[in-house]
């Protein structure tokens, strides 16, 4: 005991931060196992064989060629009752024309539309409500003609989530992992909908995914929809959730029919991250610090790690648990990856691992100065 004591003394203030260094890193152990069990649990939320209609709506604003290309793929789903509404937000390109075309074909679409010289700053929040207004069915989902259902089953696995006590159900959309030029963009975006899953399964309702979510139009209705901030472009996917989580569950799915596709050609990244951002600055402080756990975890062991390394103390073994550090992260993120049908990305979630921080406050600082384009 003695010896110890001479030990610990002979450290002085290195002792408590060496100390704090291994807590550090085992809470990281620890907190990465229990992410990665979350994600690849097979615990499903419960189910039921839907017997409801469903509404799907699609805004789509000056985007003929995407229309063209993806609405075929929401207008053949394997569902009995179910339409497609499409909302034209301002179009003054062939939209007009290309659904006209494609409603002679498919009596379960219809089209409603926002004229370009209707005077609203936003049109998004607006597109939404007529949509909702228009549906004819209380189950409604929500999608972007950028985007394209994984299967043909994705409005019936969508709706089989839609239990009596089910307000609102979210589901997963990355770009295919095949697209090589997207792969940092869905590496991302798979980041983004493991966050999202854990707050959920944390009971904190704050994110939406407007490429691929639904709700109940009744609890929309009665919530007034958009009242309370209709000319802002930011929060028409994450408000409602944080709205409706009183009316019943809020479920996050990941199962393969209910996945989405995005067409890389047709989404601008970049805003998608500055709206993530700029979308964040409005969570309440318990969303935030649970959100951001993991990354001050992180931040404290490195500049730990790194100070031992440069201070020569123990510098093998520091080094050493920096790379532990990595390869667990790998396996873990990896694993995850492969899960949700993306490819092994090992090169990128390095890149992301050891810079991946910067990407952050460059997004965080970037929303900053952009908010003006969310209102």
């Amino acid at each position: 005991m003695n010896d110890f004591v001479n030990w610990w003394t002979t450290w002085g203030y290195n002792g408590y931060l060496l100390a704090l260094l291994v807590g550090l890193f085992l809470a990281h152990l620890i907190l990465m196992i229990l992410r990665c069990r979350v994600l690849i649990s097979k615990k499903k939320p419960k189910t039921i064989d839907p017997v409801e209609g469903v509404s799907v709506i699609i805004p789509c604003s000056n985007k003929a060629e995407l229309l063209e290309q993806n609405l075929k793929a929401f207008l053949e789903q394997d569902y009995p009752a179910y339409e497609v509404i499409v909302v034209d937000e301002c179009s003054e390109d062939d939209t007009q024309e290309i659904l006209s075309d494609w409603m002679k074909k498919y009596p379960h679409l219809k089209m409603t539309r926002i004229f370009p010289e209707t005077k609203f700053r936003r049109t998004k929040k607006l597109a939404i409500n007529i949509g909702v207004l228009a549906a004819r069915y209380d189950v409604l989902l929500f999608s972007e003609i950028d985007c394209v259902p994984a299967t043909s089953r994705w409005v019936h696995a969508m709706a089989s989530y839609f239990t009596p006590d089910t307000a609102a159900v979210i589901g997963y959309s990355n770009y295919p992992s095949c697209q090589s030029k997207g792969i940092l963009k869905g590496y991302f975006r798979f980041l983004w909908f493991w966050k999202a899953l854990l707050l959920n399964r944390g009971g904190i309702y704050v994110v939406g995914n407007g490429t691929n979510m639904g709700y109940r139009k009744r609890y929309y209705l009665e919530n007034r929809g958009f009242t309370k901030n209709t000319q802002e472009y930011i929060g028409y996917d994450t408000d409602i959730v944080k709205e409706l989580k009183g009316k019943g569950s809020i479920k996050v799915v990941k199962e393969p029919d209910t996945r989405v596709f995005i067409c890389e050609e047709g989404r601008r990244w970049k805003d998608d991250y500055a709206y993530y951002y700029a979308t964040k600055q409005r969570w309440p402080f318990r969303a935030l610090l649970v959100s951001n756990m993991d990354f001050i975890l992180e931040t404290v062991f490195y500049l730990l790690a790194f100070y031992f390394v440069i201070k020569g103390i123990l510098s093998e073994y520091c080094f050493g648990i920096i790379i532990l550090t990595f390869l667990i992260d790998f396996i873990v993120i990896n694993i995850a990856l492969k899960h949700l049908g993306q490819k092994k990305l090992f090169l990128t979630s390095f890149a992301v691992n050891t810079i991946g921080f910067l990407f952050k406050w460059y997004y965080s600082i970037y929303s900053i100065f952009t908010a003006k384009k969310w209102r």
